[in-house]
């Protein structure tokens, strides 16, 4: 199909802008690129439209595309006559309240290959999802609820944000992901560094369990064997290290998100001095208990404070001071 091949190529021109030029949009390319999305209306927003449960490994590709060149030239548009922003936050709430753990098992008639690819391909479009929300409250000071409100039925259509609450559970699932695969990569590597010592049986299970397709014989000697094992572990320790390099700017994001709501003065305080609401522009919302939100944020980030520098196989000074930042700020929050 040649919507796919153009897209790439569309996308693949915005990896060749500097990213102080997009604020600007002076760069010629962006200019370009915004002119070809709006020409191309119809286009994107039956992608944005695409039901992800569903989603093929060629609309997922798609999907992935639009989203990052949405995330990239969108966020400078002062209009949205087109509806994308909408589209960007129905993904959001689409897939920052998806059960990771039972999406796993419902595809287990897949090949456990497939099945890490298809995580991989999902997270990459939750880490374009998770920039533009990012660009959204740090540039155009964007602020959520901290959950959903009754919808007023005599206002307008308005656009359904994500909430913080939203975001804390989706920072839960991206931890457990990152933990699972760090465990996969070091358990892995420390197979292949020993693969010397392993057993003949071992490294047939090893075969059978990572093997694309069906490589040796029952004649074939133990050194084969282990080389055979060898190469099919490393391929999953890089498709798990592409993950775990994924999921790392992804938990930045957020808890970036996190800090400057906590850091924000729209964080507001009852009669009582009890913090209770954050507001957005400048209405706030009374009713809104905080305390709920800390309280679970703060397992999460005690996880994430536990990560080895050596499993993880990335320098983690800036992460862990982002982490612990954030868990003093919420720590301060709950005891306010």
């Amino acid at each position: 199909m040649v919507i796919t091949p153009i897209l790439r190529l569309v996308f693949s021109l915005l990896s060749l802008v500097d990213t102080s030029e997009f604020f600007e949009v002076k760069n010629k390319i962006v200019r370009e690129v915004i002119d070809f999305v709006k020409g191309h209306r119809s286009l994107f927003d039956h992608v944005l439209r695409e039901d992800i449960s569903e989603a093929d490994e060629l609309v997922m590709e798609q999907i992935n595309l639009v989203v990052g060149i949405l995330s990239k030239v969108w966020p400078y548009e002062e209009s949205d006559e087109c509806g994308f922003v909408q589209g960007l936050f129905g993904l959001m709430h689409a897939l920052f309240s998806r059960d990771w753990e039972s999406v796993s098992s419902a595809r287990s008639v897949q090949s456990v290959e497939n099945k890490r690819k298809s995580e991989l391909n999902s997270f990459r479009l939750c880490f374009s999802l998770s920039s533009y929300l990012y660009f959204l409250v740090t540039k155009k000071s964007l602020r959520l609820q901290i959950s959903d409100v009754p919808p007023d039925y005599n206002a307008a259509v308005r656009l359904q944000h994500p909430t913080l609450s939203l975001l804390g559970s989706f920072l839960t699932s991206v931890t457990t992901a990152l933990e699972r695969a760090t465990e996969e990569k070091s358990l892995l590597l420390n197979k292949i560094r020993d693969i010397n010592e392993v057993s003949r049986q071992e490294v047939d299970e090893i075969i059978n369990m990572f093997a694309r397709q069906v490589c040796m014989s029952s004649s074939d000697n133990i050194q084969k064997r282990r080389y055979i094992a060898m190469v099919e572990m490393c391929q999953v320790v890089g498709i798990r290290d592409q993950l775990v390099t994924l999921l790392l700017p992804l938990v930045e994001h957020v808890l970036n998100v996190f800090l400057i709501h906590f850091q924000d003065r729209s964080l507001v305080s009852d009669a009582n001095g009890s913090l209770k609401a954050i507001t957005y522009g400048a209405k706030s919302e009374p009713g809104q208990d905080i305390s709920s939100l800390c309280g679970n944020l703060i397992p999460t980030l005690e996880r994430l404070e536990l990560l080895s520098e050596d499993k993880v196989g990335h320098n983690l000074k800036v992460f862990r001071r982002l982490v612990t930042s954030l868990k003093e700020m919420t720590i301060q929050r709950l005891g306010s």
